[in-house]
C-alpha cells in the first residue's frame, strides 16, 4: 500500500508540474510534495543507515558513508554526512545566482538546493536531511531527478548506535569544533569531472533483492 501511495504521488507530480520543463515555482512544489511529510519507506539497510531505493534505481558502488547510484538516465552521488548528524550540526547557505538556488527547511530537517545550467544539462547539489546528493542530468531529466533526489534523501534513517560508536571512537579530535564534511565553497573542478565521467561506471556490483529488502554490506567491499 505505501509503495503504491508513493507512485502515486510521483505520478500526480509529475501530472501537476507538466510533461517536461520545470521552473522554480515546480521546483517548490515537488520539494514541498515530497519533503514536508517523512517517507518512512526503508528497503536498503546498511551499517549505520537504511533508506528507500526507488524500483528503477541500482547501486553501483559503496565505500563508507558514499554510494553511486544510477537509474536510466542519470547518476547519481549520494555522501551522508555522519559527523554533521552526531553533533546535530546546521550548517549555513549563501543563495547563487543559479537557475535555481535556495534554502530547505522542513519538520525541522535543513538544507539546500541549487541548480546549474552548463550548456545543455544541469548541475544539481541538493543537501537534506544530514545527507547530499550530487548529479549532471539533461535538462529534461530535471523534474524525474528531483522527485528522485527528494525521495532518497527524506526516507535515510539514521542507526545512532553504529554512528555513536564510528564516530565516538575519535570524538576527540572534533571536540573544539563542530565539524562538516560538506563543504559550502563553490569549486565546479571539485565536482566530479563530470564531462570527462559523465556516464561512465562499474557495474560490476551483483545485489541479492528478496521481497524489496535490500541488504549490501556482504556483497560489496
Amino acid at each position: 500500500m505505501k509503495k503504491l501511495l508513493i507512485t502515486l504521488l510521483i505520478v500526480s507530480l509529475m501530472f501537476v508540474t507538466g510533461c517536461s520543463d520545470i521552473s522554480k515555482e515546480n521546483t517548490n512544489d515537488i520539494l514541498e510534495s515530497m519533503l514536508y511529510l517523512d517517507n518512512n519507506l526503508n528497503n536498503t539497510y546498511m551499517d549505520g543507515f537504511s533508506f528507500y531505493l526507488p524500483h528503477d534505481v541500482k547501486i553501483l558502488d559503496k565505500k563508507d558513508f558514499n554510494l553511486t547510484l544510477k537509474d536510466k538516465d542519470n547518476v547519481y552521488y549520494l555522501y551522508l554526512d555522519i559527523i554533521s548528524y552526531y553533533y546535530k550540526t546546521k550548517n549555513s547557505f549563501e543563495n547563487s545566482n543559479n537557475f535555481i538556488s535556495q534554502k530547505i527547511d522542513y519538520n525541522g530537517k535543513e538544507g539546500y538546493i541549487d541548480v546549474k545550467e552548463e550548456n545543455d544539462k544541469y548541475y544539481i547539489v541538493v543537501e537534506y536531511n544530514y545527507a547530499k546528493i550530487e548529479s549532471v542530468i539533461k535538462k529534461d531529466n530535471l523534474k524525474k531527478s528531483l522527485i528522485t533526489i527528494c525521495s532518497l534523501l527524506s526516507s535515510i534513517k539514521y542507526n545512532d548506535n553504529v554512528i555513536d560508536d564510528f564516530v565516538g571512537e575519535a570524538s576527540y579530535k572534533f571536540q573544539e569544533e563542530k565539524f562538516s564534511i560538506f563543504k559550502k565553497e563553490k569549486n565546479d573542478d571539485n565536482f566530479l569531472k563530470y564531462e570527462a565521467e559523465f556516464g561512465t561506471y562499474k557495474d560490476d556490483i551483483v545485489i541479492s533483492n528478496n521481497d524489496d529488502v535490500i541488504d549490501i554490506d556482504e556483497v560489496i567491499e
